[in-house]
């Protein structure tokens, strides 16, 4: 029986009939119409380029006399403290130079420079290498 019979159509109740018929119509279709359906809307990917890694950390090499590492720990830490992820200081040549890492951001590698460079002109600057993820 049906629920609505056809004369009885008014405009407001014709859009609710077509409705409910789309819905039975996509309840009742067999798995492999609606597959094909779906593939016609989904844009097709052949390859897939590899994800490119973003370095954004990078390692600063700075050597210098044994006298000012205090003077540079303070700067540092003082001026540049947000910038620099870490600092590892290692003494070299008999303790008469120390090596100095800092693990720093892209953007901040001037401006840290440029506060080394004012402070201790004496400062020997090394490569500036990515940090390697482990």
């Amino acid at each position: 029986m049906n629920q609505y019979p056809d004369n009885t159509y008014t405009s407001e109740n014709y859009s609710d009939v077509l409705t409910s018929r789309k819905r039975e119509k996509f309840l009742f279709e067999n798995n492999r119409e609606r597959k094909s359906a779906y593939a016609l809307h989904q844009p097709v990917i052949t390859y897939k380029a590899p994800a490119k890694l973003v370095q954004n950390e990078f390692v600063m090499r700075i050597t210098v006399d044994s006298s000012s590492i205090t003077e540079l720990r303070h700067l540092i830490l003082k001026s540049c403290g947000d910038l620099v992820l870490f600092m590892r200081v290692k003494p070299i040549d008999h303790a008469s130079k120390m090596k100095v890492w800092l693990c720093l951001s892209k953007s901040s590698v001037d401006t840290i420079i440029s506060h080394i460079v004012r402070a201790l002109p004496q400062a020997e600057f090394g490569k500036i290498t990515p940090l390697l993820a482990a």
